[in-house]
């Protein structure tokens, strides 16, 4: 049986220590791990990578001259690319080339100032490495005056074998965060990201 290269985020996202380090399952002779009820997978193609989408969301992806973006949003996106509740995963290559900065340094500068403007709290946050991923995570809440305050969990990853900035963002109002989170959740911790991108 051939292994696929893509890397399984689960262990470095959500889990200690230990559970990073338990072996996964065999994946189907397809290579493709089945979805959990209510998902489907969606493939992000440009970038060699799936996500899961929830049954009844959108997808939407975009590509600008520095950078590739995916959208998994529980409404439709409309011009403007307004969403309440949702994933967000840009990806930039060669990170040194646009910012001077390696990947690395990149995503710990950004996450070090998420979530610390003004009207913004910091909830948590952490960081992790294995192999070449460095990985930096921040849930943050915005204040958004009458609209409300919505919750944002962050992670800024860096591959430095490959110099490629991976930046996902799982936002929610908060009045809806705890039942949004348990999709969130789930589509982070089985993100699948090609370790050769």
């Amino acid at each position: 049986m051939v292994r696929s290269s893509f890397l399984v985020l689960y262990g470095l996202l959500l889990a200690g220590p230990a559970a990073a380090q338990t072996p996964k399952p065999p994946a189907p002779a397809t290579g493709q791990v089945a979805a959990p009820m209510g998902f489907k997978w969606q493939l992000l193609p440009e970038v060699k990578a799936a996500m899961l989408l929830p049954y009844t969301w959108s997808y939407k992806a975009e590509t600008s001259r520095d950078a590739q973006a995916y959208f998994l949003t529980r409404e439709r996106i409309v011009a403007g690319g307004q969403f309440q509740t949702g994933m967000s995963v840009n990806v930039v290559r060669q990170m040194k080339a646009k910012s001077k900065q390696s990947a690395a340094a990149y995503a710990q500068a950004f996450s070090a100032s998420s979530g610390r403007k003004a009207g913004q709290q910091v909830l948590g946050q952490e960081s992790k490495t294995q192999g070449p991923l460095r990985l930096f995570g921040v849930r943050y809440r915005v204040n958004n005056g009458a609209a409300g305050a919505k919750i944002i969990q962050q992670w800024a990853i860096a591959n430095t074998a490959t110099d490629t900035f991976y930046l996902l963002l799982f936002e929610s109002p908060e009045k809806d965060w705890p039942q949004a989170w348990k999709l969130g959740e789930e589509m982070i911790k089985q993100l699948r990201l090609d370790a050769g991108v």
